[in-house]
């Protein structure tokens, strides 16, 4: 039903504006569809933000990239940006069965040294074509497994199971026990199998001019429109048009439509007509990713420095990312939002003398991602089951309206490189949908 607010004569209105929803402008742009790209918040980039804190600029959300992310690596080559990395740590310490340890990264990776070597070795048995995850038997048979209960069935010591519950928390940035294993695989099997790759594609390297850089890169590239502040309240679909409205009451109508939005907020769309039953399932059940980002300005200037804590501690990682006039700038992750304030620096001092008692936090910063109503999440990890119960049924296009986001990728699900190859491939469902509909 038409309104005075209504626009008409988009091809496709695309909902959400991350890396998935502006690749897909581009991508739909560029084969000469008339695009509508509406974003919630009052700026580009979704979970990935870079903004102006502790004298730096500092990423909120999604940071890492690395050459093994293959669709991130062509937008970093395409629009000619540069990577740089954190010092590498000097000091390490951990903690297991309770107990406070220090020493070397070195004598802290010998811990684990074989038996996460024996775990990322078997990711390639089981997932011997990583873009191809649903078409291994072998794999789809482990999806209802979660690590927690993988791990459980091998022979490790309390301190070796500690120290890798830590290193699921942080990956799964939610508790290990809720976390499927094959979404570690998968992660596992991208990285060749080799620990010390897995690592750097997760932790070590970023775009020196941030995540901003290239999401601005990616929309200069869209001729079509963007409205910034425009969340939407409802999608409505019939036989010929589908009509988009947000909060605001302002309508769009399209012959397709392309959500992005993550996954944990779609339930705040009213789609009529419904989603299937199972992607309503999906939708109802969540995911694993509830955890904290949070960085902090430490007084002095500290040696580079990695820290780790299994689950159940506020923060289960810590690292020296920075240094500023002086002072030192970390990172850490938590798997628990709840357990931790990351603007307080108090609380966060207390968190960081579960490893060390001499640093002294001077300001802290962070960003709750997971009360933020656009997003209900940090990156997507799913439960046991999820990936084969419903990705299939959730690619598949229903009434005009198409579902994307790095959740429902082959490849890199939960990172920045997810978003922009599930962006890329459903951009050309959406235009082979348009073509046969003319």
């Amino acid at each position: 039903m038409k309104n005075q607010n209504q626009t008409n004569g988009y091809d496709v209105v695309i909902v959400g504006g991350g890396f998935a929803g502006v690749t897909a402008a581009r991508e739909l742009d560029m084969l000469g569809h008339n695009v509508l790209l509406l974003e919630g918040r009052d700026r580009l980039g979704g979970r990935t933000w870079t903004d102006h804190r502790l004298g730096l600029d500092l990423e909120m959300g999604g940071t890492y990239v690395h050459w093994y992310h293959p669709h991130t690596w062509t937008e970093i080559t395409r629009y000619g940006l540069e990577i740089c990395e954190a010092p590498g740590a000097k000091e390490a310490y951990w903690i297991a069965d309770g107990q406070l340890q220090s020493g070397t990264p070195a004598q802290l990776n010998s811990i684990v040294k074989e038996s996460f070597e024996y775990l990322l070795g078997k990711a390639y048995e089981h997932l011997p074509k990583p873009f191809d995850p649903l078409n291994s038997s072998s794999f789809t048979e482990l999806d209802s497994t979660s690590a927690d209960d993988f791990l459980n069935g091998m022979s490790y010591t309390k301190e070796q199971k500690d120290f890798l519950d830590s290193l699921l928390a942080i990956d799964f940035n939610g508790d290990p026990k809720d976390g499927a294993i094959t979404q570690m695989i998968r992660w596992w099997a991208f990285s060749s199998g080799n620990r010390y790759v897995f690592a750097d594609t997760v932790a070590r390297y970023k775009i020196k001019t941030g995540t901003r850089s290239l999401i601005e890169s990616i929309a200069s590239d869209v001729k079509s429109e963007i409205k910034l502040s425009a969340i939407v309240k409802s999608i409505k679909s019939d036989h010929e048009n589908i009509e988009v409205t947000t909060r605001e009451g302002e309508s769009y109508q399209g012959k397709a439509v392309m959500v992005t939005a993550p996954l944990s907020t779609l339930d705040n769309i009213d789609f009529q007509p419904a989603l299937s039953n199972t992607k309503q399932a999906f939708i109802k059940e969540k995911q694993v990713a509830k955890g904290i980002k949070v960085w902090a300005r430490i007084k002095g200037k500290v040696e580079p420095f990695v820290t780790y804590a299994p689950e159940g501690y506020p923060l289960n990682s810590v690292h020296l990312d920075n240094y500023i006039e002086g002072d030192s700038i970390v990172v850490g992750f938590g798997s628990d939002a709840s357990k931790l304030d990351p603007n307080d620096p108090k609380e966060v001092e207390a968190a960081l003398r579960n490893w060390r008692s001499d640093l002294e936090v001077i300001e802290s910063t962070g960003h709750n991602w997971t009360a933020d109503e656009l997003s209900q999440e940090t990156w997507p990890m799913l439960k046991p089951n999820q990936l084969t119960k419903y990705i299939k049924e959730m690619r598949r296009p229903e009434n005009g309206v198409f579902l994307a986001g790095t959740t429902y990728a082959d490849g890199w699900g939960g990172f920045i490189d997810g978003a922009i190859e599930n962006a890329i491939t459903t951009s050309r469902k959406v235009h082979q949908y348009l073509n046969a509909s003319k």
